[in-house]
Parts: C-alpha cells; sequence; structure tokens
C-alpha cells in the first residue's frame, strides 16, 4: 500500500470511525424498528384480506341458504321426493325453479350452475340445461360437504381441457318443517373472483399469496391450477407448519407466523383463518424483501453519514497531495529506470529527508546498471542459451541465440508464450519435461534433464537443460535461472555405441546380454501387474543344410528372414533376440489367455514354413522350426530359469518330429486343448 494511502486512510479513519458508530447504532435501531413494523403490516393486511375473503363466502353462503329456506324450493323438492311434483324438464314446477337459479346464476359471474338435488339423487332443477333428466351418483358425499366447513368444499379441477380452472362447491341441505332432509342446494364456483381477492394481498414483488383449502390444497399464482402444499415450490419447505394447520393436531393452535430456513436465507409465512369455510389465507415473503422494505427506513441517516465521509476524505485528499508530491517524483523515475530509461535522474528540490532519499537511488542504479551489461557481456559471449524467469511476474528472458537454435517464436515474453510451453518436445520425453518444469516451479531447486526437441530444421535434436531457483532475503523464490544446451552430437555418439553393445550385427535382435537384462526387468514387471506372459525359445530345425548346400551367404539370409518374421510378430506386444547361432528367443506381454501364446507360436512356425526366395541363389526356401514356451510368473524368478524351461520343452518337441511347439512343465494352460498338439504337451 502506498504511503500516500496509509495517510490518507489514517487521517480519514479518525474522523470517520466516530461517525460510522454514531450510523452503525442509529441505523440498527431504525432497522430492528422497521422490521417489526413491517412484520406486523403483513400479518394484518394477511388478517385483513382473510377478512374480505370470510365475508365473500358468508354471502354465498347465506344466499345458498336462503334459497335452500325458501318455501316454494322446500314444497318442490319434497313433492318431487313423494312423487307428487312433475320434475319433467318440461313441468311447470321445474320451470318456476329453473327460473329462479338462473337469476340467481346472472348475479355471480363466479357461478358455474346450481342445481337442486332431492333424496333420491334426482336433478330436479339445474341452471345448466345438459343436466336434465339426469342423477346425482355421489349424492350421500354432498351431503357430508354439506354437514361440514359451512358447506363449502376442498377446490379442484375441472377436467375440461377448454376451460381447465380451479372450482369449488357450495352445497346447502333442504329441510322440511319437521327438519327431515329433502336434498340439496349444489352451486359449483370457478376461483375468478377469488383470485382477485388474493392478489389485492400483494405486499410487493417478493411476497407470494395464496389461499388453503381444508384438504391442503394451494390456490396460488398463476392461479390455472391446485396443487398440494408439499408440492408447492413457494411452500413445500413450511409443510410441517401447514399440515399443523389442515389436520390441527399440535398441541395446540398454530401460531399465525412461523419462519424457515431455504439456501437463499430466510423465508416467513403469515397466515390467517377464514372462519366461514375452515380455509387459510397465506402469505409467504423473503427475508430480503423484508430487510429492503427495513432499509428505506434508515437511508436518511447512511446518506448523511456519507456526505460527511465524502467531505472528510476530500480534505485528507487535498493535504496529503501536496505533501507526498516529492514521492511521486521518487517513484516515477524508479519506475523508467526499471523500464530501462537511464536517462532519467531524480529531480526532488525540497531540502528534507525525500532529497537525500532520491540522492541514494541514483548512487545504487548507476551500481545496477554497471552491473547489468556486465551479464550482458557474458550471456552474449557463450554458445550455450541462457535463460530467465520471474517468478513474481511471470515472464521470460532468453538470450537471442535461442533464435538460432529453434523455430519457436513468441507472440510475447510470458510464460505462457515462452519455450516452457511451446517448445516442441518429443512425445517420449513430452511429459518428463513438463514435470521437470512444474517441480522446480513447486518444490525443487533445481534439476538437470535431457530431451529431445525440433530444431529450427525441424529435426529432433538432444539438449540438456539445467536450471536454479533463487530466493530474496525473504526466503521467497522470485526467478528461476537456467541454460540450453547443444548436446545432439554426444547423446547419439553414446546411443550409437549402446546399440552396436547391445544389438546383434547381423538379425539387429537383442544380442543374449541385452535379452536377458530386458527378460529379467520383464519378469519384475509381470510380478507386480500380475500380467500373462510368455517366452518362446526358437531353434531352426536342419538349419546346417542350407549352410551346407547353398552356402553362408544364404544361411545369413535365412537368420535374418527369422529376425524380420519375429520383429513383426512381437511389434508392440514384447520383443526377441538372438540367443546364438540358430536359436532365437521371443517375450509375448500382456496377453489375454494363456492359450493365446500358442496360437503365436503357430504363427511363427507357419510364416516360417511359407519361407521366402532367397536372393544369393534364387531358390525359395522353407524354414522349420520348434517352439518351447514358458510363462514367466509360473517358470521361475530368473531370466535363466525361464529360458531353462522354454528351452527343455523345445527339445521335447525336437524329440517328438519336430517343427512343432509345447509348453513348458511349469505350466500346462486350460486353453492348450483347442491347439490340437495335446501328445506333446508337457
Amino acid at each position: 500500500m502506498k504511503i500516500k494511502t496509509k495517510l490518507i486512510l489514517f487521517m480519514a479513519l479518525c474522523i470517520i470511525l466516530p461517525i460510522m458508530a454514531v450510523n452503525v447504532f442509529s441505523t440498527k435501531r431504525a432497522e430492528e424498528n422497521s422490521i417489526d413494523i413491517i412484520r406486523d403490516n403483513i400479518a394484518n393486511l394477511t388478517l385483513s384480506r382473510a377478512g374480505s375473503i370470510n365475508f365473500y363466502f358468508e354471502e354465498i353462503s347465506a344466499s345458498a341458504k336462503d334459497l335452500a329456506s325458501s318455501d316454494d324450493i322446500r314444497r318442490y323438492t319434497s313433492d318431487s321426493n313423494s312423487g307428487m311434483a312433475d320434475i319433467s324438464p318440461e313441468s311447470p314446477e321445474r320451470a318456476e325453479a329453473e327460473k329462479r337459479l338462473f337469476t340467481i346464476a346472472g348475479n355471480d359471474p363466479s357461478i358455474r350452475k346450481i342445481m337442486i338435488i332431492n333424496n333420491n339423487g334426482n336433478i330436479i332443477a339445474s341452471s345448466d340445461p345438459a343436466d336434465r333428466d339426469n342423477t346425482m351418483s355421489n349424492y350421500d358425499g354432498l351431503f357430508t360437504i354439506a354437514s361440514g366447513s359451512n358447506g363449502i368444499s376442498p377446490m379442484f379441477m375441472s377436467g375440461d381441457d377448454e376451460d381447465d380452472v380451479p372450482l369449488f362447491i357450495l352445497v346447502r341441505a333442504i329441510y322440511s318443517d319437521s327438519s327431515e332432509r329433502q336434498g340439496i342446494i349444489y352451486q359449483l364456483y370457478d376461483t375468478t373472483y377469488l383470485q382477485k381477492l388474493i392478489t389485492n394481498v400483494q405486499f410487493d414483488k417478493y411476497t407470494v399469496s395464496a389461499v388453503m383449502d381444508t384438504a391442503g390444497n394451494l390456490f396460488e399464482y398463476p392461479y390455472n391450477n391446485v396443487k398440494t402444499y408439499s408440492s408447492s415450490e413457494n411452500f413445500k419447505n413450511a409443510s410441517d407448519y401447514l399440515r399443523s394447520i389442515v389436520t390441527k393436531d399440535s398441541a395446540k393452535e398454530p401460531e399465525n407466523y412461523y419462519e424457515f430456513k431455504v439456501k437463499r436465507g430466510n423465508r416467513m409465512v403469515f397466515s390467517a383463518e377464514i372462519p366461514s369455510c375452515g380455509w387459510t389465507m397465506l402469505n409467504i415473503s423473503d427475508q430480503f424483501s423484508v430487510d429492503s422494505e427495513a432499509g428505506k427506513a434508515e437511508s436518511s441517516i447512511r446518506n448523511f453519514s456519507i456526505i460527511i465521509v465524502i467531505l472528510s476524505l476530500v480534505g485528507c485528499g487535498l493535504f496529503i497531495f501536496f505533501f507526498t508530491r516529492p514521492l511521486d517524483n521518487i517513484m516515477d523515475t524508479l519506475r523508467k529506470k526499471l523500464k530501462g530509461d537511464t536517462s532519467a535522474h531524480f529531480n526532488v528540490r525540497t531540502r528534507d529527508e525525500f532529497r537525500e532519499i532520491s540522492g541514494v537511488f541514483d548512487a545504487v542504479f548507476e551500481d545496477v546498471f554497471d552491473l547489468e551489461q556486465k551479464y550482458k557481456t557474458i550471456v552474449e559471449i557463450t554458445n550455450n542459451i541462457v535463460f530467465e524467469i520471474n517468478m513474481e511476474t511471470a515472464h521470460v528472458t532468453v538470450s537471442k541465440n535461442f533464435n538460432q537454435k529453434f523455430s519457436h517464436r513468441p507472440k510475447d515474453d510470458t510464460l505462457a508464450e515462452s519455450f516452457v510451453h511451446k517448445l516442441r518436445v518429443h512425445k517420449d520425453d513430452k511429459e518428463r519435461f513438463n514435470a521437470d518444469f512444474s517441480r522446480i516451479f513447486s518444490k525443487v531447486n533445481s534439476f538437470q534433464g535431457e530431451y529431445r526437441v525440433k530444431d529450427i530444421y525441424g529435426e529432433f535434436i538432444w539438449i540438456m537443460i539445467k536450471a536454479t531457483k533463487f530466493y530474496n532475503s525473504n526466503d521467497v523464490p522470485t526467478k528461476i535461472m537456467g541454460v540450453i544446451m547443444d548436446i545432439d552430437k554426444e547423446k547419439k555418439s553414446e546411443m550409437h555405441l549402446i546399440q552396436r553393445a547391445s544389438f546383434d550385427n547381423l538379425t539387429q535382435l537383442y544380442n543374449r546380454e541385452a535379452f536377458l537384462k530386458s527378460l529379467a526387468q520383464q519378469i519384475k514387471t509381470a510380478e507386480s501387474k500380475k500380467t500373462i506372459d510368455a517366452l518362446m525359445f526358437i531353434d531352426l530345425d536342419d538349419f546346417k543344410f542350407f549352410n551346407d548346400q547353398y552356402g553362408h551367404a544364404c544361411g545369413d539370409e535365412v537368420l535374418k528372414f527369422v529376425a524380420d518374421t519375429l520383429k513383426e510378430i512381437c511389434f508392440e506386444h514384447g520383443f526377441a533376440g538372438r540367443f546364438g547361432g540358430d536359436e532365437f528367443v521371443m517375450c509375448l506381454t500382456g496377453l489375454t489367455l494363456y492359450g493365446d501364446s500358442g496360437k503365436t507360436a503357430q504363427e511363427i512356425i507357419d510364416t516360417l514354413g511359407a519361407g521366402f526366395v532367397s536372393e544369393s541363389t534364387g531358390v525359395k526356401l522353407n524354414i522349420h522350426c520348434s517352439v518351447g514356451i514358458a510363462f514367466l510368473i509360473e517358470s521361475g524368478k530368473t531370466s535363466e530359469d525361464v529360458i531353462a524351461a522354454a528351452d527343455e520343452a523345445m527339445y521335447n518337441i525336437k524329440k517328438h518330429g519336430k517343427s512343432a511347439y509345447a509348453y513348458a512343465k511349469s505350466h500346462i494352460p486350460a486353453e492348450s486343448a483347442e491347439t490340437g498338439i495335446d501328445d506333446i504337451l508337457y
């Protein structure tokens, strides 16, 4: 943090802290009072709208009661039960009753239909002509509705695809003068007017309003369906509270306020009972909305505090600006010098410590410039490529001779565009190259590695990279310096010597020593990974015939043909070698089944048997061989044990007619029954 900033902060805090303390105390009290007031407002609004809905239900209940208790309706219903009244669609009595029903339905748009049903379940009058001559099958269930909740049923869907809206039923029983049930008044209502009453409850855009009936069904926005409180996205987290309202199974009457947690904070449910039907008016609101409304009450206090804070900061800033101007000059000059501007000089005219500081910096930069020139000279005269990675800024610098060796041209000096990530490294060395740089960026202090990379001509050459990490006085790593050396000639010369020492000159297969070494390593791998690996000992049958009949040049051609065949068969699945004379060995790795080795042995026998045309003689030569097979894990712990087992199996073939294969005694695979050589298995 800059000194100027520190001074501004210190002086500002001396003024701001007291103001902030007063602000926090006063706004906290104002917020608490506002939250209580807002909650009371929502609760009162919920209660008020519950009263409006209750008044609506009382009105329609009273209307249905008046209809059910009217003398003409009671008499008509009683006569229909005894058969004294004509209930056919053409009867005057029915026409008179339906005229009254039409009048009531016409005065209330929410009424879908009104029906009068007698004790026999017959619809003796209806505002819907489609109900004529019909009966009501669930008459007893309707009378049950009439007996509770003031005759108002729970909500349900109409089932009409064209007009699928929530509905409810108002049922009133019709009694005679002697209090005997004569029938019921059935009024089917839609919820359009109820929707208007609920919408008027809206407190703000965060508050959701709904009405819950006695069955736990919710009527909420978008008001085109009903759902249970447990399936509503808005109310399902308050299921326990709403269940206690519906079932009334709590030890005491549920509170009119309930709060619960959701992922984004707290939510509050306000409820008020609608006595005329037993339904409940609900309002659910986010704590966020309440807090937002409460925040408006404290805005004036906060605004006043902000004005005071701004004025204080302006005053502090003006004072410190003039006080620290010499420091700005020093910092600007330092930045220019760090960017390489050697002509920049400090120009501080004050007579205080700032002038002394600028003089010291001038002397230090002169020494640094001298050291930098020496470093650049050393880098330019060396043949190796020198690089530097700044770990603080993630920038990379390389010496100019890098472009003479490699084709990579970075877009900028960032680490992402540098040779660390963009150099074309051989696929076999890429993982090790990345791992070495990752380690020096994290834990190790230095590394040295050899890799193959593409040079400016597109050919892979061997290079050696040595790198060391540097630390500052606080023991924090700041940079990595290293050198890239061209070791292509030395490396290829070394590899040529290794090649000559490991491979047979004639066949270019592993020689005896190299094969034994590779086999020993493969035995360890097979033991650790539990793989199926097989060794084949291959001896050519009657090889002496080729040398005696056609000469040693022809014999060499035979050996080369055998070697090429083994290379092709074990390509990427093992390795092969010349064990001596006309004896060959081959290791097959990663077999799926034991019997796969027998199939491979037969492939060798068949391929060699097909023969080739000798260049030196022009004669087609057919080669026969005997193959002994031993499995690495089962045949011994050393290379010598495994080879001895395969060699023994091969000699047993020689005794039984040659030109076949057999398994070593150490293991007889289950698949061998399919190979067709049961008579020579050991």
